[in-house]
Formats: C-alpha cells, structure tokens, sequence
C-alpha cells in the first residue's frame, strides 16, 4: 500500500439534499475528485432523482462512469414477508428462495447510487462558496403503492418515519420499467461494461432487487445459480462483490456480525449520524467507505477478488 493513494476519510460531514428543480454545480467535478485526499470533505451531497430529472441525473452517472467504474448501491423496500424458521443458517438455495419469495412480491421504494474510483475517490461538486461535497444519488420509484401492493406495515412505517412521502412518489417518482430502460442504454453507451465494479452491504436483496428491475418486473430465477449468472450478464459482465461477506470472511474477528454502522465505525469513518434520514443514497455511500477499506486495506492481497460474486444472504 506505500505509495499509493488511500481512500478519503469523511469527517463531520454536512449531509444535502439537491432537488430536482435546484441548480447544481458540476464543474471540474473530475479534476478535483484526484486531489480529494488534500482536501478536507465538507459534505455530502445527496441528489434526490424524480421522474422529471431523470434522464439528466442518470446521463450525469454515465458520463461519470469511465473515471468512477465502482458503483455501490442500496435499496429501500417495503419489508419482508417470508422468513426462515429455522435456528441455524439454512442452505443457499433455500436462503435464496426467501429472497425470491419476498423481492418478487414486494415492489421496490428506493435505489441509492455512489460511484467511486479503485481508491475510493468520489466525484465532487462545489457550493457557492467553494466547499467540496462528495455526490451521491438516491433514485424514488413510483411502483409501490400500500393500499395495492403487499409490504410488512412495520417497514411502510419505518420509511415514513424517515420521510418518505409514499404519495409524492407514487406521483412524481421514477417508474422502473423507465429506469431500467435508461441503465441499459448507459452501459451499452459504456466501452467497457465488463470493467465495473458492483457492490453492496448485506447484497442480496439488493441486487435481486437490482436484477428485477432490469428484468421488467419478472419473477427472479428459481435457482441462485441462474440468478447469478443473469445478474452477471445484465450488469454488463461487471465484478460483483459484497462487502459485508468480505468482512465475515477475512482476518478481521471484530467485523463479524455488525451491521452497516458498526461496521463503519469500527473501519475508521468518522462521522456523526444524524437520526433523520437514513436512505438508500447515505447507506450506500457508506457502503462504498467499508468495500474500499475491505479491498485495499484489508484485502488488499487480490484486492478481494477470491470473493467476487459471493453475496452475504445467499452464500455461505
């Protein structure tokens, strides 16, 4: 690791939100990412994307997308309807099946995005007065609605408690089917699609979540092998890693069992969590801060490539 850039480490960021109507400030985004580690990171910068914005917010990511191939991912769902009642972890394909059961039925309410280079870097955007805020995004879809759709009351409440307005989304948020279509066109536009990095925290459901949207809404595979393997295809041939398995499969004992928090907290992010919101886009910021320590730090060897394709919820 001498000699080489280390990923950014937040300290007492400012959390944004952009709005879809607001005025960004995007210049030299990519000339000032590669010097972040001189920088001091004042914020984060969390850019809300609605139905009316985005084309523009998704095309922004795609031009980003050849200096910041790692894209970290979270998504927020109502609930879960079927789980295991056995005491003991149970085997992958019946792990599986529960994630099936329960992405297939419930429709998805929320898809946060951060992108990030190998080092962990973050494209950035300034204010008016010239502070840097990293950028992430956090997609709302208009596919649930809690009168039609099954869901588990807790977790409607739980979002709502976190302000999701369910009847703003319905009406001004992003359909999936037109996500979808938009994501293709973008990584068929990339040259190399097979040079991206996937990941999420804790990514099953994530990225069966991810597959359903790209599949137009239709049932997952009935086997995780199928599963992975049209995942793999559709995400353009893409890495795909997990680095909550990463972090229950390295030397680190201290990291097994902790939820995303925790986790980062105890990788070194310093931050302090405000209570309110606590969304798709944050988590998957943060998420991007543990896979980036995973991979360069900790396992740094292969950079945990040993690991690639093996998803925390499925997988032993």
């Amino acid at each position: 690791m001498r000699g080489e850039a280390q990923p950014p480490r937040p300290s007492n960021l400012e959390v944004t939100r952009q709005e879809p109507s607001a005025v960004a400030c995007i210049s030299a985004v990519c000339a000032a990412c590669f010097s972040a580690v001189r920088h001091k990171m004042l914020g984060l910068q969390i850019r809300t994307v609605m139905a009316e914005n985005m084309n523009s917010e998704l095309n922004m990511i795609g031009s980003l997308l050849p200096l910041f191939p790692c894209i970290t991912f979270d998504v927020e769902y109502a609930g879960t309807l079927h789980r295991s009642s056995a005491a003991t972890r149970i085997a992958p394909s019946k792990q599986y099946a529960l994630v099936k059961k329960n992405v297939d039925a419930v429709p998805i309410v929320m898809l946060g995005i951060t992108l990030s280079n190998e080092y962990g870097n973050l494209p950035l955007t300034a204010d008016g007065e010239g502070r840097l805020f990293q950028l992430a995004w956090e997609v709302t879809f208009s596919d649930f609605d809690p009168r039609r759709d099954r869901h588990a009351p807790e977790s409607v409440t739980f979002l709502r408690s976190q302000g999701v307005c369910l009847d703003k989304a319905r009406a001004r948020g992003v359909s999936s089917a037109a996500f979808a279509a938009k994501l293709a066109a973008i990584l068929s536009a990339t040259p190399r699609p097979n040079e991206l990095t996937w990941a999420a925290f804790g990514g099953a459901y994530d990225f069966a979540y991810m597959l359903k949207i790209l599949t137009g809404g239709q049932p997952l595979p009935e086997t995780w092998h199928e599963f992975m393997a049209q995942t793999h295809a559709l995400l353009g041939g893409g890495r795909v890693f997990d680095a909550k398995y990463m972090a229950e499969h390295c030397e680190r004992t201290d990291l097994g069992g902790l939820g995303l928090r925790r986790m980062a907290a105890t990788l070194g992010m310093r931050w302090d969590f405000p209570e309110l919101p606590f969304l798709a886009g944050r988590k998957s910021h943060i998420a991007c801060f543990i896979c980036t320590i995973m991979r360069r730090r900790i396992l740094y060897r292969d950079g945990g490539d040993i690991l690639v394709g093996l998803l925390d919820g499925i997988h032993w």
